[in-house]
């Protein structure tokens, strides 16, 4: 199985792109210069305390404030905050927590106002960018990730990858990692830590407790605002995620952003590395590969994913609704309800890759094509289950209705990916309006008019549609053969079937082109 990523660097962002099997799966941008993303972590001010909603508002810096919900603090939010408080103040020694004392756990059911106080200071991490109208959400539980381990400060527990399923394996990472773990420190062993040796899982337990320190020795004087720590690079952190899946290319176009990959599987001993290539063609990585074709071809209203098949994708604030289409797929061998249950399996597959190319959140409704066999309906759900599985976000996906409609929630990081496929009319600019024909002669007539009148030239070169250039140029005495009686002036028609109806350009004699 070929599981690829290519990396488009431009002045303005990095593309990257996640293809499986040749196919294009998921797909990410990022702006240059982008103040905040997922990961990051801010000294907070609490702004505004919502008793109603067991939730508050906080400062970090940015044009909308931050959300945060009491669920959101975990358990440990009382010693959490009385360390953030010791760490603004300059009054922490030492940045491990061997000997902190841990205040009591507070319960799940609690209520906001009484761990929060306005005006309070704390240190929280982004859980989602802001979306629409909505600033970021954070949390209080900082975790710092890593290749191989994710660092969870005033924990203890040690949790492994559900995707590792041998039990002598999952048993010899727990081994390591409590050897090498400090006294209120939890971790999580992600996928890419299966066979991995003890070396270079305690190095990276040991790189991950230095970021900590470096983090914590900047609280010294840091202010509401500031970022304590913030992600790799972008095309790090997603290269990172990926390696437990087993990378089989790793092609970018920036020899600077080559080196910053290269130095970061060099430093994990990933064997991803031994795939990693620098694109230095002409073309741009996504066009040599063919992904900007896969690009247009994905998104937009209407995607194909079968001979006539198609999906409707609608975009509403609150949900996103998929409609399954059978078009002109009808099989004659089989009946229509056979028919319509294999387009239904299909769109299954293909709207599995269409949520997680376009990275789409909250409520997702599909309005699969009308069955009525139950065995049918949990069939093509459980189709749905499995095309899901590889997908990294959190998800629900509920029963099929009696109306052939399935329900499910994902969790939303980041906005959605959009790729603009239509573009305007050249003719019409958008208004569905164009020019009637005899505006079209009266303005290429008015143009010649004023070239030999005031230009005073002899000969002109004229590019329009084929049909406007036949036009000129039909009959015995035609429309040119008249301009040349009239004006004194010599004009050769050029047809351009790349021009549009309505469009010409003008040349003179050194082919330069005449503005009017």
């Amino acid at each position: 199985m070929a599981n690829e990523l290519y990396i488009d660097v431009t002045a303005q962002d990095e593309k990257i792109a996640y293809l499986k099997d040749r196919k294009l799966t998921e797909f990410y941008q990022e702006k240059k210069g982008k103040s905040i993303v997922v990961g990051d972590v801010f000294v907070g001010s609490i702004k505004k305390i919502l008793p109603g909603n067991n939730a508050a508002f906080l400062n970090i810096g940015l044009e909308k404030d931050a959300f945060i919900h009491y669920s959101d603090l975990g358990p440990n939010i009382k010693s959490f905050s009385r360390f953030s408080r010791i760490g603004l103040q300059g009054g922490l020694r030492k940045t491990g927590l061997e000997k902190f004392q841990l205040e009591p756990e507070t319960l799940k059911t609690g209520n906001v106002s009484e761990v929060l106080k306005r005006n309070q200071q704390i240190l929280v991490q982004v859980l989602k960018e802001p979306i629409s109208s909505k600033g970021p959400r954070v949390t209080t539980e900082i975790t710092v990730a890593g290749t191989y381990c994710i660092l969870i400060p005033f924990h203890e527990s040690i949790n492994i990858s559900k995707k590792i399923v041998e039990r002598p394996e999952r048993s010899r990472l727990k081994s390591i990692v409590n050897k090498y773990k400090p006294k209120n420190f939890g971790f999580v062993l992600r996928t890419a830590a299966q066979n991995v040796s003890e070396e270079m899982l305690k190095k990276d337990i040991e790189d991950l407790l230095k970021i900590w320190t470096s983090m914590v020795s900047k609280l010294n004087g840091a202010q509401t605002g500031d970022k304590v720590l913030g992600e790799p690079s972008f095309s790090i952190s997603i290269v990172r995620d990926y390696l437990g899946i087993g990378l089989t290319n790793i092609v970018t176009n920036d020899a600077e952003n080559h080196k910053q990959i290269e130095n970061y599987l060099q430093h994990s001993n990933s064997p991803a590395l031994q795939v990693l290539k620098l694109h230095k063609g002409q073309d741009s990585v996504f066009e040599h590969f063919g992904i900007n074709k896969q690009l247009k071809t994905s998104f937009g209203k209407t995607v194909s994913f079968s001979s006539g098949s198609y999906l409707v994708i609608e975009h509403t604030e609150a949900l996103h609704v998929i409609d399954v289409n059978s078009g002109s797929n009808h099989k004659k061998e089989k009946s229509q309800e056979e028919n319509a249950h294999q387009i239904n399996l299909e769109a299954a597959r293909e709207i599995a890759r269409q949520i997680r190319l376009r990275d789409m959140g909250g409520i997702i409704v599909i309005d699969f094509i009308d069955i009525k066999k139950p065995a049918f309906k949990k069939e093509i759900v459980n189709e749905l289950i499995t095309a899901m599985k590889s997908d990294r976000a959190n998800h629900t996906i509920l029963p099929m209705s009696k109306f052939c409609v399935v329900q499910l929630t994902r969790e939303r990081v980041r906005p959605e990916t959009n790729i603009v496929t239509e573009e305007r009319c050249p003719m019409c600019q958008g208004t569905g309006k164009v020019n009637s024909s005899q505006n079209i002669e009266n303005d290429i007539e008015s143009s010649v008019k004023y070239i030999a009148h005031t230009l005073n030239l002899k000969k002109v070169k004229i590019l329009t549609h084929p049909f406007i250039s036949a036009y000129f140029k039909k009959g015995l005495i035609s429309k040119r053969f008249r301009w040349r009686l009239d004006y004194n002036l010599k004009v050769d028609l050029k047809p351009d079937s790349s021009l549009h109806y309505g469009e010409f350009h003008i040349f003179d004699e050194n082919d330069e082109e005449i503005k009017l």
